[in-house]
Parts: structure tokens; sequence; C-alpha cells
């Protein structure tokens, strides 16, 4: 790692922080600012203490900054808010770097950006204890005899520091993690064969949510595409960027590069819109290298799965004449690094709305975090329970018969809401909802 990381190191990082005008437009839609209204804990005070970082004004190591910069979800709302284009998502992965290179993190922080998350050995060996773990109903039970708000908990010393987070990832635990299975290299359809694409089945999603990737080779082979799973992939970097691992999450994203670069396929696609939106934004990562423009190429094949299907299988799908078995309430809960991160904001919708019997509706607040955010409601429990009782009070006014969302993340979050609310809707990615209008 380097250990002399200076804000130098970052191309165009400067004017990118200049272009912020502190209007003060991202501040209503900034999730930890509606929660605490504190000015420091917005986009605005953030970028405010990160332009005092590089005029040397404060210190990286200085414990306030490092709280302000350290709560802060990266939804990227703000960017959608802004009207001077503020790229703020890649302004806080930098300053967390520089943090992360001075401040020096926990082993356990280490071990997991460093050696977990970029070993699909090492991820495979977590899903006999976590599969035994949600099959024998030890995270349901913990989940019912902790609560995250105990002072002991909300402590992030001592015993709090470590079993906060453990406690809150056993609550974030699906009922039904499957055990570790190898998945062929190939998918082939069975129909007249259209094109070939390239699934990124994702490290810690085909953990937990392998049923997803399952929906999404099922759509794309009936419409006649090739699936192929490219194994060399081991993790697209996006958690370790997050969390201020800059260094790793370049290595992991050149071996993404470099695995797809080989890969005999017309289209990437991803069905989590955090991976899908890191690959498009290699170009950010590797801005100012000899590496940018493999980058911006990566970037003109990804795709997220409703986008493809969107832009190229819409007639298709309309054919297929796609129904569910009865009149369904379907409400969709965008994922901020859909929504935000790529701009992808109505495809989801237009998606649902082509199958029969779906009644099909955005939630309010459809734009603001559920409080998943990568690893963020594991490190930050307190605040990512508060930001999902605020949606799953929305939700539960509207009434739904199916959640809707495009993330493994969030539907995992989700997930946990429907068990506290005790509410009888059923959590769904889109792409599983039109695998089972194909089945119907």
């Amino acid at each position: 790692m380097n250990e002399t990381l200076h804000i130098e190191t970052f191309s165009g990082r400067s004017q990118k922080l200049q272009a912020c005008i502190h209007c003060g437009l991202c501040l209503e839609a900034c999730p930890t600012y509606l929660e605490t209204g504190e000015e420091m804990s917005s986009p605005r005070g953030r970028i405010y203490l990160m332009k005092a970082l590089e005029e040397g004004r404060i210190e990286a190591t200085d414990e306030a900054f490092i709280a302000h910069q350290d709560s802060c979800l990266v939804c990227r709302s703000c960017e959608t808010a802004c009207p001077s284009g503020v790229q703020f998502g890649i302004l806080m992965e930098q300053t967390r770097e520089i943090i992360t290179n001075t401040a020096k993190p926990n082993w356990l922080h280490r071990f997991i950006y460093t050696k977990l998350l970029g070993s699909p050995k090492l991820v495979r060996a977590l899903q006999y204890p976590l599969g035994i773990a949600s099959k024998s109903r030890f995270a349901r039970l913990c989940e019912k005899t902790f609560q995250l708000k105990t002072p002991l908990l909300l402590s992030k010393e001592g015993v709090g520091g470590w079993l906060s987070p453990l406690i809150s990832s056993l609550q974030l635990l699906p009922d039904n993690i499957p055990f570790p299975k190898e998945r062929p290299l190939i998918y082939p359809t069975g129909t007249k064969k259209r094109g070939s694409v390239g699934l990124l089945i994702g490290c810690i999603g085909d953990l937990f949510t392998s049923h997803i990737n399952d929906a999404t080779i099922k759509v794309l082979n009936q419409l006649g595409y090739d699936v192929h799973t490219i194994p060399k992939i081991s993790c697209c970097g996006a958690l370790a960027s997050h969390s201020g691992f800059g260094e790793q999450a370049r290595e992991l994203g050149l071996n993404v590069i470099a695995a797809l670069e080989s890969s005999p396929v017309d289209y990437y696609i991803s069905n989590i819109a955090g991976c899908g939106a890191m690959l498009k934004d290699y170009s950010k990562l590797f801005e100012g290298t000899p590496n940018y423009e493999r980058a911006l190429n990566v970037r003109k094949k990804i795709r997220d799965i409703s986008e493809f299907l969107l832009e190229f299988d819409k007639d298709n799908i309309l054919q297929m004449n796609l129904a569910l078995p009865e009149k369904t309430l379907i409400g969709y809960q965008a994922p901020c690094h859909l929504y935000h991160g790529q701009q992808i904001k109505d495809a989801p919708l237009e998606l649902l709305q082509l199958i029969r019997n779906a009644e099909v509706f955005p939630f309010e607040e459809n734009d603001i975090c559920c409080g998943s955010a990568g690893m963020y409601n594991i490190e930050h429990p307190v605040m990512g329970e508060a930001l999902l009782e605020r949606k799953m009070t929305i939700i539960e006014k509207q009434e739904p018969d199916i959640i809707a969302t495009a993330n493994a993340g969030c539907l995992m979050q989700l997930a946990k809401g429907v068990r506290e609310t005790k509410s009888n809707a059923k959590i769904l990615h889109v792409i599983e909802i039109l695998a089972e209008a194909i089945e119907s």
C-alpha cells in the first residue's frame, strides 16, 4: 500500500472540488442530512471539509473530519440534485483513500477489503458457516435478541466495536443461503441464438442472492442469449473503493478489465446496481493513468440488465405476452447506484409494466437511500436502521404485494425491514418478477 498518498495523486481533484458553488440544493437530497439536520453531514459540508484538507487547514487524522466523511453513504443522490455537476462520489472515495493511507484502518477492514473480496476461495468458504447460520435460524434469533440501539451496540469502543457489525451482519442474512456451487462457463440458450453476453455474477451477490443470477440467466436464455459467467472476475472493487481502499480497488478493476477484454461476448450484463455503476465509473478510477482508455472501452459495453432488455429486447418481451397469475400491486424502490450512479430511473418500471396483471408504481422518496449502501448498514447500523425505518414507513402506507428493487444489497436490507414490520409483502429483484412471468 502507498504510505505517502497525497491529494495531488488524483487527477483533476482540485477542479472537481471547485465545481461546488455551495447552493445547498443537495441538502434535501442527502439522507444523512435529512436524519441529522447537521450541515457537516451534508454534501456541501463535506466538500467544505475536503477543501479545508486540500488547503492545509485540517489534517486527515482529525477525528471530526474522519467522522463526517465516514458517515456518508456515497449514495450520490446529491449528484442528481446538483446543478453544477459536482462529481461527489469520486471525491468522497478519494477522500477516504487519503484517510485510509494516513489514519490506518483496523485489521478487520484491511482483511475484508484487501484479502477477502479479492479471493473467490475465501468468499466461497464463507458460504458454509453463513449457510448453517441461516438454515438453523440463528440469524433470526440474533435479530430478535439484540436491539441495535442498546448502549452496548452503540459504543464503537471495546465489545461494541466488533459486536455491533457482527450482529448487523447476521440480521441481514437471508433465510436460506445456498451452499457453494460451481457455475458452468456458459449457459447456452435453448432457442434460436441471438447473441452472447457476459454476466457479472458478483462476489458477495452470488453468495447471498444467487437466485437473482439464476433468474437473469433464465430470462436471457429465453430471449436467445448464451450467457457466459466469466469466472476470472473475483470482485469489481466497488466496496473497496467506497471504503477508501483505492489501491485494492484499482487492482481488482484491472483484473476485471483484463477478464472482460478476453471474453468473447457482445455485452457485459450486471444485475447488481453497485457493480454496474463501478464498471461504468472505471474511467473515473483510472483517470490520468495509462489504463483510462481501457476503462472507457468497458463503459461502452456494460449494461444493467433492465437497461439491456429495454434497449435490445422490448419488442421480443412484448411478443412473449408475459403475465402474472393474478392482479399484483408492485412497488418499486430504486437502488441509489442505479438511479443516481447510472442515471437509470425508469427502465425497471418500464420493464415491469410490460407484464400483464402487474400494477406498478414507484414508492415515495424513491430517490432516497434505504440505508444499505454497500457495507454501510453493517458499519453504521444505527443510521442504516433509521433510514430503513423511514423507508418502511412509506412502504407500509402504500401496501404493495411485492416490493421490487434492482440490487442485492437493497433487497437484503428491505427484507430485513419486512421482517421487522411483519409485512406480508414479498421482496424480489425486477428480473425475478420477469422470470416468474415467463413461467406463468
